[in-house]
C-alpha cells in the first residue's frame, strides 16, 4: 500500500467530518505536488453524485476541472458516474484500486469518449513521481490533470511516462518510431487541446534536430514552421546549450514570431536562442533607456527578455528594446538622463566602440543648426573641420542625431540622440548584431565594461 492507502486504512476517528477532511487534505497535497501551477479548492461535499469534492484551477489559465472522490471499488458504479457527470469532463478519483471486472474495459472506452479521467490518487502520484528533472514529464503530469481521459491505472501511467520521455529524446534525433509512439500515447491519454500541446513541442524539437518538417510523424495539420505556442513550449521545456540546435531553431524564426510571446530574462533557453542567431533576427528599430552608472555592471551578464511585443536586452547599467516594427512601436524612452550630448562625448563614444559616423546634426542654444557630412574615409575623431564648426556654434552646442554607415555604405542607421532611438531611413531591417555593434554604443554613454560585454556577445561563434 502507498501512503494514501495507509491513511485510508488507518482512519480511526469517530467523527466523519474529520475523516473526510483528512482524506481531502491528503488528496490536495498530492495533486499540488503534481503541478506547481494548480490551485485546489475544497467544497462542502463528499462522495456526492453531482457536486464535486474538489475544484482544480490553474494560474494564468481559465481551465477549471472538478474532482469527484469515490469510495466504491466497483468499475460498474464508476461507469454509472461517468454517464451522469460526463458533461463536466471531470476527474473521477476512486479512493482505492478498482477491483478486476469485466466492466473495466468498458469503463476505459466510455470514460475516454466522455473526456473523463478515472484515476486513483496513486496513479496521479505516478505521473508526478516520474518528473524528476525532466520538464517534459512535468508537462505531461499537468496535461493529465487538465485534460487526461479514460481509465488510467498505475501500469498505464508508468507506460505513458516512459513512452513520452523516450519520444521526446527521439524527436531530438529525428527518430520516427519512438516519436510516433509518444504522439499516439498523447492522443490516447489526453483531450485534443493537451495532446496538441505535446504534439507542438515534439514538432519543435524535431525541427531543432535539423530534420525536414515534412518528415515529422505527427498530425497533418501541424504547421511547417514553429508557431508561437510551440516556441513558448520549446523555451520552457527543452534543456540544451547546443548552439547548433538553437541555430536550427532560429533558421525558421523571425523576430516578429519571437515577439509574439513573453519570456523573462531568467530563461537560459532564450539566451541561447537569441545569442546563437544575432545575424538572423532582424529589427526595424532600437530604443535605449535607463543608462545608469553602476559599479556592479561589470559583473552582471547581458540578458535578453521578451515583453509586450519587443525583444529587450539589459544589464545593471542599461535597458534596450528591439522592435520588428517602426520607432512608434517602442513608445517613449524612459531614460532619465535627458541631458544634451556634446560633440566631444559623441566622439568618445564612437572612438571607444570603433563606430564610423558620416553625418550628424549639431544645434546651438540660440537655435542655429548645422548638418555636416564627413568626407569619404574620414573619422569623426580625426576631423579638425568638424571641431571648428562646433566651436563656431558656441560652447553650448550639442548633437541631436548621428548617422552610421554600415558595411559597404549602402545602408545607414540614423541615431536620434535626444529620443534615444535608432532606425533606418526607410523600412529597412537590421540584424541584432548590426544594431548592437553600430547603434547601441552611439545612443548611450555605456560603460567600458558594458562595451566589452557587447563586443564579446557580438563576436561569439554563430554556429
Amino acid at each position: 500500500m502507498d501512503d494514501f492507502e495507509v491513511l485510508i486504512y488507518n482512519l480511526t476517528s469517530e467523527n466523519p467530518s474529520q475523516n473526510v477532511a483528512s482524506i481531502k487534505n491528503a488528496v490536495i497535497s498530492r495533486i499540488e505536488a503534481s503541478d506547481s501551477d494548480v490551485t485546489v479548492e475544497s467544497t462542502d461535499y463528499f462522495n456526492h453524485t453531482y457536486a464535486p469534492d474538489l475544484v482544480l484551477r490553474w494560474h494564468g489559465d481559465r481551465s477549471i476541472r472538478p474532482v469527484f472522490l469515490r469510495t466504491s471499488d466497483n468499475p460498474e458504479y464508476i461507469r454509472e458516474d461517468v454517464s451522469v457527470i460526463a458533461n463536466q469532463h471531470p476527474i473521477i478519483m476512486p479512493l482505492t484500486v478498482l477491483r478486476d471486472s469485466q466492466n473495466a474495459e468498458a469503463l476505459k472506452a466510455e470514460s475516454a469518449q466522455a473526456s473523463t479521467l478515472v484515476a486513483t490518487l496513486s496513479t496521479i502520484g505516478t505521473f508526478a513521481d516520474a518528473q524528476g528533472d525532466k520538464p517534459v514529464l512535468g508537462l505531461l503530469s499537468k496535461a493529465v490533470l487538465q485534460g487526461g481521459r479514460g481509465f488510467v491505472d498505475q501500469d498505464r501511467a508508468r507506460s505513458a511516462t516512459a513512452t513520452v520521455d523516450a519520444g521526446f529524446t527521439a524527436a531530438q534525433h529525428a527518430e520516427v518510431k519512438s516519436t510516433r509512439d509518444a504522439l499516439a500515447t498523447a492522443e490516447d491519454l489526453l483531450d485534443a487541446t493537451r495532446a496538441g500541446i505535446l504534439t507542438r513541442l515534439l514538432h519543435a524539437v524535431w525541427l531543432g534536430s535539423g530534420a525536414p518538417a515534412s518528415t515529422f510523424p505527427g498530425a497533418s495539420g501541424i504547421t511547417t514552421s514553429l508557431d508561437a505556442a510551440g516556441l513558448k513550449l520549446l523555451l520552457d521545456v527543452v534543456t540544451s546549450s547546443d548552439i547548433e540546435f538553437w541555430r536550427r531553431i532560429g533558421a525558421g524564426l523571425t523576430l516578429e514570431r519571437l515577439c509574439e510571446i513573453d519570456v523573462s530574462q531568467e530563461s537560459e533557453n532564450l539566451q541561447h536562442l537569441v545569442n546563437s542567431n544575432l545575424d538572423r533576427f532582424r529589427a526595424k528599430s532600437l530604443q535605449l533607456s535607463d543608462v545608469i552608472t553602476s559599479p556592479v555592471a561589470a559583473h552582471e551578464a547581458l540578458r535578453w527578455f521578451l515583453h509586450s511585443g519587443v525583444l529587450g536586452l539589459k544589464d545593471e547599467s542599461f535597458v534596450s528594446h528591439f522592435s520588428p516594427g517602426p520607432v512608434s512601436s517602442l513608445g517613449s524612452s524612459t531614460d532619465s538622463s535627458s541631458r544634451q550630448v556634446r560633440l566631444r562625448e559623441l566622439i568618445d563614444r564612437a572612438a571607444l566602440a570603433g563606430v564610423t559616423i558620416d553625418e550628424l546634426v549639431i544645434e546651438a542654444e540660440n537655435g542655429r543648426r548645422l548638418e555636416y557630412r564627413l568626407p569619404a574615409n574620414a573619422y569623426i575623431w580625426d576631423d579638425p573641420v568638424l571641431e571648428e564648426f562646433s566651436l563656431a556654434l558656441g560652447k553650448g552646442s550639442f548633437v541631436t542625431s548621428a548617422t552610421v554607415p554600415l558595411e559597404g555604405r549602402t545602408r545607414h542607421l540614423k541615431c536620434d540622440l535626444q529620443k534615444h532611438f535608432a532606425a533606418g531611413r526607410t523600412a529597412a531591417k537590421f540584424t541584432l548584431r548590426e544594431l548592437l555593434n553600430y547603434a547601441l554604443p552611439v545612443l548611450g554613454n555605456l560603460s567600458p565594461a558594458t562595451n566589452r560585454k557587447l563586443a564579446e556577445l557580438t563576436t561569439q561563434r554563430d554556429g
